[in-house]
């Protein structure tokens, strides 16, 4: 025990500790001192402990040191600084097999994928296929690692991972009945098979809804990977994946615009007099090359009502719309073709960067980025006012939907 907390100590590595006998979200902590002849240490968390917590709670912390998980209890004694907590040390440590819960391998024709983010700008993101997944945790297949504050790629190696790293955005889409799971990892092993780095990452955080609808979703994926055949929700078979949300799998691998854009469209709403008023007095800009594509979108636009509308090559011809002190009034809505801004084999994040850093000197317009498709590491940007729109395969009510919410136009609509 002594070995393993002094290895933790001089790691600094990050690990959680959680109330005990509680669903409350486990904290993340570092080792800040050790002091074995008073049987005591000081954790530093990242977010503080409630006011009301009393001297003696006991806590289970969970670690990992020398390929070895280890887990105790732990009590605390007080507060000891700004987010630093004295505790005593635990009785005993024993040894927490990884594998104690059930793993589920995923094979590539599955489409499950995981994206992943250290910290915000500037920060690192990843993304890669999923290889398997457990209650405790998953293991990706790193494609690609990106810097977030340009989207430019950065090699791929296991230096990049050091044990203990804290990717507080963690998204998981497409597991059977689970469109989309987000969550919080930690680093716990990343290896290199050949040309792959295999990153293996433990949840952290994860609420007890999230908790429910994982343990659900994989139910689903044992039934299925013991040969069942459950009833989709349409009452067919199902064919080795189970239906969307709305009983319908994805088409040619496509997913629909809904797996992308939380703030968009769900259920086919009535169209209400006020949504039809504000498409109409909208002025919308499409900024794509001439072209029979860019003909459809407008006759699309056209008859969903959005009738003041203008189309432009390039952002350079968006400028002079965008000026204040104009006789008419700014442009409401600008559609940017993703083309613009991507040459040769640059990453989908890095155009959107140089789009949005275009945009920004233009009065912070609401801006749809319309893509071929949707690259899953755009969804790393998805907290910018930026929306993506797949075509050809997305255009329809679904996309019409999504500019609505983003004009604000129905008061149910999801924000920006």
């Amino acid at each position: 025990m002594r070995d393993a907390l002094q290895m933790l100590f001089e790691a600094e590595a990050e690990f959680s500790i959680k109330v005990e006998g509680t669903s409350t979200l486990p904290y993340a902590s570092r080792v800040q001192l050790l002091q074995f002849p008073q049987g005591t240490f000081v954790l530093k968390l990242v977010r503080p402990l409630p006011h009301e917590m009393l001297e003696g709670a006991l806590f289970r912390m969970l670690f990992a040191v020398d390929d070895q998980r280890f887990e105790g209890i732990i009590s605390l004694i007080g507060r000891d600084g700004y987010l630093q907590y004295r505790f005593h040390l635990p009785a005993s440590l024993i040894q927490a097999d990884r594998r104690r819960h059930q793993r589920f391998p995923f094979r590539p024709r599955e489409n499950a994928y995981v994206i992943a983010q250290e910290a915000g700008i500037p920060g690192i993101g990843v993304a890669g296929p999923l290889v398997n997944i457990s209650m405790g945790g998953l293991a990706l297949r790193v494609d690609r690692a990106l810097r977030m504050d340009d989207g430019v790629r950065v090699p791929v190696n296991s230096a990049l991972f050091e044990r203990g790293k804290g990717f507080p955005r963690l998204r998981i889409q497409d597991l059977p009945l689970l469109r989309l799971l987000e969550g919080r990892g930690i680093s716990a092993h990343a290896s290199e098979r050949g040309s792959e780095l295999i990153l293996g990452m433990s949840f952290a955080g994860m609420r007890l809804e999230e908790e429910t609808a994982l343990a659900r979703s994989l139910g689903f994926r044992e039934v299925m990977y013991r040969g069942g055949q459950p009833l989709r929700t349409d009452g067919a078979a199902g064919q080795g994946r189970p239906a969307g949300s709305r009983g319908e799998p994805a088409e040619d691998g496509v997913p629909a615009l809904e797996e992308f854009d939380p703030g968009g469209a769900g259920a086919p709403r009535e169209i209400t007099v006020l949504v039809r008023l504000q498409r109409r007095t909208t002025r919308l800009v499409l900024v794509m090359a001439s072209g029979p594509l860019r003909e459809s979108i407008q006759e699309l636009l056209r008859r969903q009502g959005y009738h003041r509308q203008e189309a432009v090559e390039d952002l350079e011809q968006l400028r002079p719309l965008c000026q204040p002190g104009q006789r008419r009034a700014l442009p409401g809505l600008v559609l940017a073709d993703l083309a613009l801004a991507r040459s040769g084999d640059t990453e989908p994040l890095a155009a959107v960067r140089i789009i949005e850093r275009q945009l920004a000197q233009l009065a912070g317009i609401r801006t749809a980025i319309l893509c071929e498709e949707v690259d899953p590491t755009l969804l790393l940007a998805q907290e910018t006012v930026t929306r993506f729109l797949p075509y050809p395969a997305g255009i329809g009510d679904q996309w019409v939907e999504t500019l609505d919410a983003m004009l604000d136009a129905d008061p149910d609509s999801p924000g920006l």
